[in-house]
């Protein structure tokens, strides 16, 4: 049985959520810059569901795809270079490509103007 695009939408966003609600419990666990960085994406991930479920429009995935791929390319230099980091690093490249990945295949090939 084939799902909806809205439908779809909806069980993307609901994954961003709950990646949102492990990133703010992983950092009740954690100290330092982890705990802070945990914070900050478990936030931004929680928003970012609640904006898209909210618009649910083509612009509004393409967008968030955008902000998701801009995350995972920010990890690559921290990977690379921070030793402390790089599992972190590394974790947050796999989750920003695979948002990207499914939020770009919401979008599709977008519209024919």
């Amino acid at each position: 049985m084939s799902r909806t695009r809205g439908q779809r939408a909806v069980l993307v966003e609901v994954l961003r959520a709950g990646i949102g609600v492990a990133h703010l419990a992983g950092a009740r666990r954690s100290l330092g810059r982890p705990a802070v960085l945990g914070r900050v994406l478990g936030v931004r991930q929680l928003t970012q569901a609640g904006l898209l479920l909210r618009s649910g429009s083509p612009d509004a995935h393409t967008v968030s795809a955008l902000v998701d791929a801009t995350h995972g390319v920010t990890m690559v230099p921290l990977a690379l270079l921070d030793r402390q980091s790089r599992r972190f690093a590394v974790r947050q490249l796999w989750i920003a490509t695979l948002l990207t990945v499914l939020e770009v295949a919401l979008v599709g090939r977008g519209r024919k103007r």
